[in-house]
This record gives structure tokens, C-alpha cells and sequence, in this order.
């Protein structure tokens, strides 16, 4: 018995979450450093420059030191999702290493949180599969 497995991109955009809340900081943090210099500039620039720096520079740096923060702590990271096979509640795996740490390769088990089947998430076939039983 199997089910499919979805990616969970809610999940793995709150990965970015706290990173970007850092990065945003550190922007703010240089901002006030320089005596506001950055926000200074952006106000003295004629109407559009001030926006394409804003959306075309400032933003991208904030982005890329976001992506650089996440990518040091968790690294190559996948969420799947999907319904148990027995009784349809959604479970959730974790693949990828984090703080170099891995998460045990592309096949994990988990344990169903409503009827506590045992099952294995395959992240290259993305199933879950219900493994078979030794019957005596």
C-alpha cells in the first residue's frame, strides 16, 4: 500500500523565515551605523532611481545574505508531505542535514501521529509506502 507525497513549500519558506528577519537587521543595523546614510541616499534620489535601487540592489543583498544564512545552517533540505495509507492524516518528513547533521539519507520512517502505522518516506520515488510485515 502507498500514497503520494507532495512538497510541503509553506514549511520550507518559514526555514527562510527567521535567516531573512536576520538579514533585515543587519540591514537596518548598517543603516544606523552610517548615521542613516542608506535611507538618507534613498530619499535624495530622483523617483525612479530610488525605487529600482530598492528593488534592484538593497532587496537583493537582503535576499542573498538570507539564502547564504540558511544555506550555512541547513543544508540541500526537502519537506514532503502526505496521507498515511491507513488513515489519511497528513505526516510529514524532514530530508536534508542540518548543522551537519543529516537526516538519515533518502529514505526515512516515520511513525503515522493518528494510528501510528509504521511508514517509509522515499524522497527519489516520493511515496509512502507501509513496510510489509514478517506474518509467523
Amino acid at each position: 500500500v502507498y500514497s503520494d507525497l507532495t512538497v510541503d513549500y509553506f514549511k520550507m519558506f518559514l526555514l527562510n523565515v527567521p535567516a531573512a528577519v536576520v538579514a533585515l537587521t543587519l540591514f537596518f543595523f548598517l543603516d544606523d551605523l552610517t548615521g542613516f546614510e542608506i535611507t538618507y541616499l534613498l530619499e535624495q534620489l530622483p523617483e525612479p532611481f530610488s525605487f529600482i535601487f530598492t528593488w534592484f540592489a538593497a532587496l537583493p543583498l537582503i535576499f542573498w545574505v538570507a539564502q547564504a544564512i540558511t544555506s550555512a545552517i541547513v543544508k540541500d533540505f526537502l519537506i514532503l508531505k502526505g496521507p498515511c495509507p491507513n488513515c489519511g492524516n497528513e505526516n510529514l518528513s524532514f530530508f536534508g542535514t542540518i548543522l551537519s547533521v543529516p537526516s538519515g539519507g533518502a529514505r526515512n520512517s516515520v511513525k503515522c501521529a493518528n494510528c501510528s502505522s509504521s511508514l517509509v518516506y522515499d524522497s527519489a520515488s516520493r511515496l509512502i509506502t507501509l513496510p510489509e510485515t514478517a506474518e509467523a
